[in-house]
């Protein structure tokens, strides 16, 4: 298991070195029967490790790739590069190239400055796109951190109906 807070970043610190290259040599090694990747940010899934993933037999064709959100309201606010349109787009890339793909992801409701309409965004996300695995989260202020100071800070109880509502959905899909 390869565990990195993005994996899909790894060789770039380093030269011109990817995680496709590091995917093929660890394939080469006996002994090694399996490869699963953890957290993979969609920013940074390139077609080389699209095309790794899946081709390589040893490479379990499951991608955990934490968007957080899709409102790109609440997206720039979080500080995240991806928007909807990148993430949507490469989802059906994703599933077009690697049978039997399997994405789970994690998400977040109540960030501050979340409104009814990002919410929907996020709800009609998750029916559309039928993710198998999704952990959904509540906002939690934390001090020190940029969000804590922000304006618009949602109500707990509006963030546990909102989280409740998108399990209920998400449990139908599962």
């Amino acid at each position: 298991i390869l565990v990195a807070q993005d994996t899909a970043c790894y060789g770039k610190d380093i030269g011109n070195i990817t995680l496709a290259n590091l995917l093929r040599e660890l394939s080469a090694i006996d002994g090694i029967e399996w490869i699963r990747l953890q957290y993979s940010y969609p920013e940074n899934i390139t077609d080389e490790l699209i095309d790794e993933i899946a081709s390589n037999p040893k490479v379990v064709k499951y991608l955990d790739m934490p968007i957080q959100h899709i409102s790109d309201n609440i997206l720039k606010k979080m500080g995240r590069r991806s928007r909807q349109a990148q993430v949507e787009s490469l989802i059906e890339k994703l599933r077009s190239k690697i049978d039997g793909l399997s994405i789970r992801t994690s998400l977040i409701v109540g960030f501050p400055g979340e409104t009814e309409s990002d919410f929907e965004t996020l709800k009609t996300f998750i029916t559309n796109y039928k993710l198998d695995k999704v952990g959904i989260f509540t906002y939690s202020r934390e001090e020190g951190t940029p969000a804590c100071d922000y304006d618009g800070q949602v109500e707990e109880d509006t963030k546990e109906k909102r989280r409740s509502e998108l399990m209920e959905i998400q449990q139908g899909i599962s």
